[in-house]
């Protein structure tokens, strides 16, 4: 009988020796680990920004970034005046195949107002002079006329340089000294 009792506490020990695993078991967190690791060169954009004939005249500091930055540092406009700048800079694309260009307006500040300006209008002209998807056309707060903040997508083939026309209109009414910030993203696809 005391085989009997013996063997009966053992295999309760042992029960509750394995229970006691178990519950030890599944309530430890078990996981993997997976990596993954790159190395990432910076290499020239295969559709970029060269001066066009307005370039210069317009930016003190050219084009610069490898292509990707240029800043309209040197307009300055006259109350009443219309300036053209019919390559205000060129756009290349060496991608060895079409890319697709959106440009849109990203911001505008300063004395953009009815007073000080009547528009400022954006394009992409093709070598042939075609004007390529919509002209941007945007208009000062109060403006009777409507703002068009996109070219929308445009197909640019491969070995393709256009030109980024720029045409401005001051009020007659413009505040001498007063300046705007206007600008533009480029999103090649």
């Amino acid at each position: 009988m005391e085989n009997s009792k013996s063997m009966k506490k053992a295999l309760k020990m042992a029960l509750l020796l394995v229970t006691s695993l178990l519950i030890g078991y599944v309530s430890a967190a078990s996981y993997t680990e997976l990596f993954m690791s790159g190395n990432i060169s910076i290499i020239q954009s295969k559709v970029y920004f060269v001066s066009g004939s307005d370039t210069n005249t317009i930016s003190s500091t050219g084009i610069q970034g490898n292509g990707t930055t240029v800043t309209f540092d040197q307009i300055q406009i006259m109350p009443g005046e219309v300036l053209i700048y019919e390559e205000a800079v060129n756009i290349t694309n060496k991608a060895g195949a079409s890319k697709t260009i959106t440009l849109s307006l990203d911001s505008i500040s300063g004395a953009f107002t009815t007073n000080n300006f009547e528009y400022i209008n954006i394009s992409v002209i093709a070598t042939n002079g075609s004007t390529m998807g919509n002209v941007i056309h945007i208009v000062p707060p109060g403006s009777t006329d409507s703002n068009t903040t996109t070219t929308g997508p445009i197909t640019m083939p491969n070995n393709a340089e256009w030109a980024i026309k720029w045409v401005i209109k001051a009020a007659n009414t413009a505040t001498v000294n007063d300046s705007i910030s206007v600008t533009i993203k480029v999103r090649v696809e």
